[in-house]
C-alpha cells in the first residue's frame, strides 16, 4: 500500500496599477512510502477402526468341603442321568451374500466452475468395492475406492452417467443414472444492474436479483475488505442470507459511500456495488457542488467508469468530474487547502508511481509532451474565475493505474475518495494536514467511483 502526501504552497502577488491579478503556485505532490490507503494533502491560494470392547474375565470361587464332629446323617445326591445339556450351544451358518447392487442416488445439479460433490452407494456382494464411472463431465472424477464424485465441471450440459461397482469376488453391478445437469456459471447481470442504477441501495433490489446461472444451492453474502472493495459506512452492513443492506448510517461526513458485496455459492464468488449516502453537512461547512457523467449537480451520485480490462486504468483528467467548493466569502486574498484519502484498488499501479505527479490528484491535468505520460498537473482555480472577492476554488479528480490484474478483469471495484477542505484569507490556516482539518469548518466530502468492466 502507498500513502501519497503533499502540501500546497502559495504566494500572493500584489496588484499593480488599477487592476488586480491573483496568482498562486501549487507544489507538486511528493511520494512518501507508508502503510494505509492513498492519502494526500494539497492546496494553494490567491491564488481498510472401529473400537473394540473386551469383557472382564469371569471369576471362579473354589468351594472346599468342611467336616464337623457332630453325628449328623449325610445325604448323597446321585448325578442326573438326563442326557439333555444344561447350556445351549451356539451355531453358525455360512449364508451366501446378497446380490451386489449400486444406487446412483439423486445426482444434484452442478454448475460450470462450481465445486461439486456426490456420494453414490453400493450394497451386497463381498466388500470391499472398486468403483468406476463413464459419462462424467470434464472436471469431475470418481474415486475408485469409495465412489465419491467430485471436482469442478468445466462445461455446461446434460450428461448420461453410468456407474460400475466390482466386489472382491469379481461380481459386477452397473447402474445408469438420471441425467446429470451442469448449469451455466454463476454470474451477475451487470447490464440489468446498470439499467436500474449505478449501484444497489437500501430498500431496493439486492445482488440476488441480478444473479444468473449457478447450481441452485444456497447463496451467502459478505462485505469483503480487500483491495477494490471500497468502504462500508459506519452503522451499515449486509445480511448474509437476504443480501439486503441492514442498519442505519452513522457517518457524520457528507457525501456518498460505495462498497462491494460478494455473493458465494459452491466456491464461486460474484460481486456487485452497493451504495449509501449522508446528505447532512456540518453547520458551517462550505457549499460543495459537483458535476459528472454528463449531468449537473450530482455530487451525491456515484460516478461509474466502464473500463477496458485490457487497457491501463484511467479516471478523469478531462474535467469530469468537476467540483466547486465555496465558502461564501474568502476575501481578496484567498487561500485553499485539501486533504484526500483513496481506498486501495487496482489504481495507483504501474508507471504513474515514477511520475512526478503520482497516480492521484485533484487539480487538473494538462497535456505536456515533455512528460513521460503526456500530461502534467497544474494549479486549481480560485472562484470566481474573474473578479473579486474570491469565494472558493474548483477542482477535478483523476487517477491512473496499469492494466488490471486477472481477478479484476471481470468484476467491478470501487475507489472511495474522502476529502477535507479549507478556505481562508490567512495562508497558514490551510497549510498542512493538521491546519486544514482544524480550520476547514468540518467541511468534508465522500465520493465513490465504481469501475465496471465493459
Amino acid at each position: 500500500m502507498r500513502r501519497f502526501a503533499s502540501e500546497g504552497r502559495s504566494r500572493r502577488v500584489r496588484p499593480t496599477g488599477a487592476g488586480r491579478t491573483w496568482m498562486f503556485v501549487l507544489a507538486v505532490p511528493a511520494l512518501v512510502a507508508a502503510c494505509g490507503d492513498d492519502d494526500a494533502a494539497g492546496g494553494g491560494g490567491s491564488q481498510s477402526a472401529g473400537s473394540q470392547t473386551t469383557e472382564p474375565p469371569g471369576t471362579t470361587t473354589d468351594l472346599t468341603p468342611t467336616s464337623t464332629s457332630t453325628d449328623v446323617p449325610t445325604t448323597t445326591v446321585e448325578p442326573s442321568t438326563d442326557s439333555t445339556p444344561t447350556d445351549a450351544t451356539a451355531t453358525t451358518t455360512d449364508d451366501p451374500p446378497g446380490p451386489l447392487q449400486v444406487d446412483c442416488g439423486a445426482l444434484p445439479k452442478g454448475a460450470q466452475g462450481a465445486e461439486y460433490e456426490h456420494q453414490p452407494t453400493a450394497s451386497g456382494g463381498v466388500p470391499s468395492y472398486t468403483w468406476s464411472a463413464t459419462g462424467l463431465p470434464d472436471g469431475l472424477v470418481m474415486s475408485p475406492t469409495n465412489g465419491a464424485i467430485s471436482g469442478v465441471p468445466t462445461t455446461p450440459g446434460e450428461y448420461d452417467v453410468e456407474i460400475t461397482v466390482t466386489d472382491v469376488k469379481d461380481n459386477v453391478a452397473m447402474a445408469t443414472c438420471p441425467a446429470l445437469t451442469i448449469g451455466d456459471m454463476l454470474k451477475v447481470d451487470y447490464d440489468a444492474l446498470a439499467a436500474d442504477g449505478p449501484c444497489i441501495v437500501e430498500g431496493g433490489k439486492t445482488i440476488l436479483d441480478y444473479i444468473t446461472g449457478g447450481d441452485g444451492s444456497p447463496i451467502t453474502c459478505s462485505t469483503p475488505a480487500d483491495s477494490g472493495d471500497g468502504k462500508v459506512p459506519m452503522g451499515l452492513g449486509v445480511d448474509d442470507t437476504s443480501c439486503a443492506i441492514t442498519g442505519t448510517i452513522g457517518e457524520s461526513r457528507y457525501g456518498g459511500w460505495g462498497w462491494i458485496v460478494a455473493a458465494e455459492q459452491s466456491g464461486v464468488r460474484v460481486y456487485a456495488p452497493y451504495c449509501a449516502r449522508q446528505t447532512q453537512q456540518a453547520p458551517k461547512a462550505y457549499s460543495i457542488v459537483g458535476d459528472h457523467s454528463g449531468q449537473l449537480d450530482n455530487a451525491l451520485e456515484p460516478m461509474v467508469i466502464e473500463f477496458d480490462p485490457d487497457q491501463p486504468l484511467r479516471l478523469g483528467g478531462d474535467a469530469d468530474p468537476y467540483f466547486e467548493v465555496k465558502k461564501g466569502s474568502c476575501g481578496d486574498s484567498c487561500f485553499f487547502g485539501f486533504v484526500y484519502r483513496v481506498t486501495m484498488s487496482p489504481l495507483g499501479t504501474g508507471d504513474c508511481k515514477a511520475d512526478d505527479d503520482g497516480c492521484f490528484g485533484l487539480c487538473p491535468l494538462a497535456a505536456d509532451a515533455n512528460e513521460p505520460d503526456g500530461d502534467k498537473m497544474i494549479q486549481c482555480s480560485l472562484l470566481p474565475l474573474m473578479g473579486a472577492p474570491k469565494i472558493g476554488f474548483s477542482h477535478e479528480m483523476w487517477a491512473k493505474g496499469e492494466v488490471p490484474p486477472a481477478e479484476f478483469k471481470t468484476r467491478p471495484f470501487v475507489a472511495q475518495w474522502s476529502i477535507d477542505y479549507c478556505l481562508s484569507d490567512e495562508q497558514s490556516d490551510c497549510q498542512g494536514k493538521d491546519a486544514i482539518l482544524a480550520n476547514g469548518d468540518n467541511t468534508s466530502f465522500e465520493f465513490p467511483v465504481i469501475f465496471r468492466p465493459q
